[in-house]
């Protein structure tokens, strides 16, 4: 589907400091001027419309987050910035995202960077550190610290920033989720009843998870997923939660199991490299200004689509699965994995100091999420705890929390 996206001017924006991305070639993010709020002329700005690219589908959490973005930025800008808008995947898929931004077939367009690990391997890399330093937080806080501290990890001190430049893109919208659903068309408890099945896994590091759970794996495109479930091509596939509700998998998997998993961490909304330097700062900036409060929707949308699966799976004919005897082979998984000093790549210039970043950003959320927001951890029962949702956090909570994403909490 192809939407035109237009609002009326209602609001005005004064600069705001940038968090990824660079204007007119360099690779240091910009910051904002001085002016007062409601100081910049949007009037005097000649109009742009961007076109965007949405491969997922109508309803999901990283949809509303693109569409929420696109809603802010126009109005931010007094109407100054428009949108062409393709849903459903039409203009390319996921797999050709790259190459979609580099033919000016599209401005903006969602980005996973596990599916191009040739032409991002510090990103690559980067991820795994992320995974690494998030492996601990467990549900719920890996959709709460781990959400804010991705914006700083993808933010204006991004240490793979230049090669994503370089290949065509300028983060723009950081989406984390976890722990991803391991679902199934019939019931598990049990590496043994896992062993010999076949699932579909969206990377690398998933793949090394559910082979260690015993089983074969295979890539397959989100959108080929529900029948190879159905003809049994498959026997179980991996997905975050927001994948399993929308493209109705459940109704061919209703089994599902939240393994100790690591988080989606490398999925963004980009924009392309070209059309990030030929906008003004003031653009710019409005861009990342627009990102805070369609994040925070994301957030507790996310947290709110575990709480559905729950009943949904009931529904389906199948349940939540106590992943208890899974999570220890996941755990030897882990800590056989080779040293990420050891297998940084060739490019990274100080791959310490990346760690250091990487696990000090990391952290810093971890204890604001536990500290401040008093998180639970700990969680004997799991589905008590997805049937909380959003509403783990009180509303004054979230306001801290966007509060500080909007602080850069962790930014060094």
């Amino acid at each position: 589907m192809h939407t035109k996206r237009l609002m009326p001017a209602i609001a005005t924006i004064g600069a705001i400091a940038l968090l990824a991305g660079c204007a007119g070639g360099g690779t240091e993010a910009a910051t904002g001027g001085d002016e007062p709020a409601g100081a910049f002329d949007w009037a005097s700005v000649t109009p742009v419309e961007i076109t965007v690219s949405n491969i997922f589908a109508p309803g999901a959490t990283s949809t509303n987050l693109v569409e929420d973005w696109m809603d802010q930025v126009t109005e931010l800008t007094e109407g100054a910035v428009t949108f062409d808008y393709y849903e459903g995947g039409v203009l390319h898929p996921a797999t050709e995202a790259i190459s979609a931004l580099t033919s000016d077939l599209t401005d903006v367009t969602f980005v996973n960077s596990g599916t191009f690990p040739d032409q991002l391997p510090i990103q690559n890399w980067k991820d795994i550190a992320i995974q690494t330093a998030t492996n601990a937080f467990g549900y719920p806080n890996t959709n709460i610290a781990g959400i804010g501290q991705q914006v700083i990890q993808y933010g204006e001190e991004n240490f793979a920033l230049d090669e994503a430049r370089a290949a065509g893109f300028v983060p723009l919208i950081p989406m984390y989720s976890g722990p991803a659903g391991l679902h199934c068309t019939q019931p598990f408890e049990t590496k043994a009843d896992l062993q010999g099945r076949t699932a579909r896994v969206p990377n690398a590091i998933s793949q090394g998870e559910n082979e260690a759970l015993g089983m074969t794996t295979v890539f397959l495109p989100p959108n080929e997923q529900y029948e190879a479930l159905q003809r049994g091509v498959v026997d179980c596939a991996v997905n975050a939660a927001t994948t399993i509700l929308t493209a109705d998998l459940l109704a061919v998997s209703p089994w599902v199991a939240f393994t100790h998993n690591a988080a989606s961490s490398g999925a963004n909304w980009v924009i392309s490299t070209s059309t990030w330097d030929s906008l003004i700062p003031e653009i710019q900036d409005a861009m990342i200004e627009a990102s805070y409060e369609p994040l925070l929707r994301f957030t507790r949308d996310t947290l709110d689509t575990y709480k559905d699966i729950v009943s949904a799976a009931e529904a389906a004919g199948g349940g939540i699965i106590d992943a208890a005897e899974l999570n220890p082979y996941l755990a030897e998984y882990w800590e056989d994995r080779p040293s990420l000093l050891e297998s940084a790549p060739s490019g990274l210039a100080d791959p310490e100091a990346a760690l250091e970043f990487t696990n000090t950003v990391a952290e810093t959320w971890w204890d604001f999420s536990i500290e401040d927001l008093g998180v639970p951890v700990d969680n004997d029962n799991i589905v008590e705890v997805l049937e909380l949702g959003a509403d783990v956090l009180s509303d004054s909570e979230w306001d801290a929390w966007l509060q500080a994403v909007r602080d850069k909490l962790g930014q060094l």
